[in-house]
């Protein structure tokens, strides 16, 4: 089981920050419009995780009670958006990239893949197929993220081997979560109920506080109905990948 927690974090985390550093390569207009399109996926793929797997397994198990969960989750990942700047932002000149150095987005990412470490873990204790969609919907909302973080860490002066070794390195952090949440393997099943309600909580606020608004800036009907679409494509995965479950 550890084996394929730590290829499912691999690829969630680092794989992202892999393809992220590929794309830089693309020029700033197109990478930009790209972007939108990703966000559009990655919102549909947290927000499927979220509705159509975690919160019902989470209800499964703890019953309504875990509603309280879901709404300390949403107001703890507003307050550790606020102290440490670990917004998504998709868009390089946005406030947690133009009031933080490299350094310290460094650290807030740090945390927020340490967190996705111990979200994937759990998914795994409770099912293999659920850790393959929590998996899935970490690595499509992480590209965004990296692709402006790249950008932050470029302009303030590192090299881009430079800016994919920091980020590489604050990847790592998911390892250090994954480790921990598998090894408190008892324990993480007990609070299993109230993880995936955070979680999920987690998932709900990164869609709809960082990556849909983004969708809504200068966007003509032609592209709003590419994005909708894109949203419903990134559900449908969800809802596949649950229902082909083994």
């Amino acid at each position: 089981m550890v084996g394929y927690i730590l290829i499912a974090v691999l690829f969630g985390n680092i794989g992202s920050v892999m393809l992220a550093s590929l794309l830089l390569r693309i020029g700033s207009h197109k990478l930009q419009q790209l972007t939108k399109h990703i966000n559009a996926f990655a919102g549909g793929t947290l927000l499927g995780a979220a509705f159509i797997g975690m919160l019902p397994n989470a209800v499964k198990l703890g019953g309504f009670q875990v509603s309280y969960a879901i709404l300390g989750g949403i107001l703890f990942f507003f307050l550790i958006e606020k102290v440490m700047l670990w917004r998504i932002c998709a868009d390089e000149h946005c406030d947690r990239h133009s009031k933080a150095g490299a350094l310290m987005l460094m650290v807030g990412d740090s945390f927020h893949n340490f967190l996705d470490g111990i979200v994937i873990a759990a998914a795994f204790l409770h099912s293999s197929s659920f850790g393959v969609v929590v998996a899935l919907s970490v690595f499509a909302h992480e590209i965004p993220q990296e692709v402006a973080d790249f950008g932050v860490m470029i302009k303030s002066g590192f090299s881009k081997r430079k800016a994919v070794f920091y980020n590489l390195f604050s990847g790592f952090t998911a390892i250090i979560g994954a480790l921990l949440a598998w090894y408190w393997g008892v324990y993480t099943q007990m609070a299993m109920p109230f993880i995936l309600a955070v979680s999920a909580a987690g998932f709900i606020y990164i869609a709809l506080a960082d990556l849909i608004p983004e969708l809504h800036r200068r966007s003509s009907f032609g592209q709003s109905f590419t994005q909708f679409l894109l949203l419903l494509a990134g559900i449908s995965v969800i809802v596949v990948s649950i229902l082909t479950k083994p």
